[in-house]
């Protein structure tokens, strides 16, 4: 049998699968190509052979220099790769892939090229939103407010952002490939950081997401509490586990010191209450004996005896209603949360919402109910938040979706109050999850749970309400 030579080997394999191919002379004049390669470069056999392949492919009388370098390396080594980027006929850029051998005879002799063509347009696309996606996320992480880190299984710091480091009153080389046990948790004794250690493993073994409440240590001994939510991810081709925090140190630092206060009004009402009716009753007793007819010189003196005594004990009540008063002035001093509301109506709306769709209708039916309001919509609370930290002034409305990809809607509002910032939110969800709203119920500035979608009867209601105004301390 006669043996074929490369170009007919390659003829063959052309001839059965859609390959784009060709064989060109060595001054690369096109000799034969695959139908697939006459679709690539569009053009049909009778305008295509005879052309140079390089003005096929470039269009133009200027050749890339790494056209000409893979040229020469096909000279010294038999075959070479390259990729290129190049025009289809509308002009359009395509990257394509190209691999040129030498073509020879069936007695081995060198005849010319054998190029094979790949066409990696879209494949360089998909790479290429892939790098932005990739960029946009370390952006995000390493600028967000939220502070996050990325951990090796083991435990080790492999990533922190500048949030972290700012909770922790640290610098990223304090954190990088240290045990964050060892870090954060050394105020917990060997026990507790092993079963710390063992509850989180668990959870991440088994692909849930963990979350706890933890007392957490800056590096320079200060105690913080926070909401820790991890998960297992994969950074490329890395397996890690993703950490981020909510601060709730001030938050609880407020109900502590509300509950202060509850307890000091109580107080304070126990002495109203008791304490002070107590003489006031007696003066009262006495009052009434000595308006009394029937007494005795004796029984005056000893009023008025008991009289002194009374207001002594009047004097002491007093004293001690005045000391709760300055310390309860003092506690809300301390407070930084806000002042008596003033009632006002409705002119500004935000919806805070990632759903366009769910965004349009509400902007309609708000417009509908009256024309004159101002609606905003704002597809992140990313978004919101920025515009709430340049400007001083706050819509008069907000409703906040709850489940929003990068802030939440609880961590909007965890935000606000950071922010000292009030604002008369309305919780605005598909969720009906009992949970979800008493959860939204402990924020103060929460004024109803609302579901989606509106009608126009809620809208109305909505509208009628009065907008609360508070200023900050």
């Amino acid at each position: 049998m006669q043996s074929l030579s490369e170009g007919e080997k390659h003829a063959l394999i052309a001839s059965h699968k859609s390959v784009a191919v060709c064989v060109t002379d060595f001054n690369l004049k096109l000799e034969w190509a695959s139908e697939a390669f006459y679709s690539f470069v569009g053009c049909d056999n009778s305008l295509a052979k005879g052309q140079v392949l390089s003005k096929l492919l470039f269009k133009d009388d200027t050749l890339p220099q790494n056209f000409i370098a893979l040229i020469n390396r096909v000279g010294l080594e038999n075959q070479a790769e390259a990729e290129f980027v190049c025009q289809d006929l509308h002009g359009s850029p395509l990257t394509i892939d190209l691999n040129i051998s030498i073509a020879t005879t069936s007695n081995q002799r060198p005849v010319g090229y054998i190029v094979y063509l790949t066409d990696n347009t879209q494949q360089r696309k998909q790479q290429e939103e892939i790098e932005r996606s990739r960029s946009e996320i370390a952006e995000m992480f390493e600028n967000t407010f939220v502070p996050m880190c990325y951990n090796e299984p083991s435990g080790k710091f492999f990533k922190v952002n500048k949030a972290f480091c700012e909770l922790f009153e640290c610098s990223p080389a304090d954190l990088i490939g240290k045990d964050y046990m060892d870090l954060h948790f050394r105020h917990f004794n060997e026990e507790e950081k092993r079963k710390l250690r063992k509850e989180a493993n668990e959870f991440l073994q088994s692909n849930r997401v963990y979350r706890k409440e933890i007392k957490s240590m800056s590096l320079g001994g200060n105690l913080r509490l926070v909401e820790a939510v991890m998960k297992n991810v994969l950074v490329g081709e890395k397996q890690l586990v993703s950490v981020y925090l909510i601060d709730r140190t001030e938050k609880r630092d407020f109900e502590s010191r509300i509950l202060e206060q509850n307890k000091r009004l109580k107080e304070f009402a126990f002495l109203t209450s008791h304490k002070l009716r107590q003489p006031l009753a007696n003066i009262l007793g006495l009052i009434e004996l000595v308006k009394s007819e029937s007494h005795s010189q004796q029984d005056v003196t000893i009023t008025f005896e008991t009289l002194k005594m009374l207001t002594g004990q009047l004097d002491d009540v007093v004293h001690q209603m005045s000391d709760a008063l300055t310390e309860l002035d003092m506690e809300a001093e301390k407070s930084l949360f806000f002042n008596e509301p003033e009632e006002m109506g409705i002119n500004e709306i935000w919806i805070v919402d990632d759903d366009q769709v769910i965004t349009y209708i509400t902007e309609r039916l708000l417009h509908n109910a009256d024309p004159s309001l101002k609606v905003s919509g704002y597809l992140s609370a990313k978004m919101a938040l920025e515009k709430l930290r340049l400007d001083n002034d706050c819509p008069d409305v907000l409703l906040l979706d709850i489940n929003m990809p990068g802030i939440s809607g609880w961590e909007f509002l965890d935000e606000l109050n950071k922010l000292g910032r009030f604002v008369n939110v309305y919780m605005y969800s598909s969720s009906i999850d009992p949970e979800d709203v008493k959860r939204a119920r402990a924020y103060p500035m929460v004024r109803e749970f609302l579901s989606k979608p509106l009608d126009m009867k809620t809208i109305n209601h909505l509208l009628d309400m009065p907008v609360l105004r508070r200023k900050v301390s």
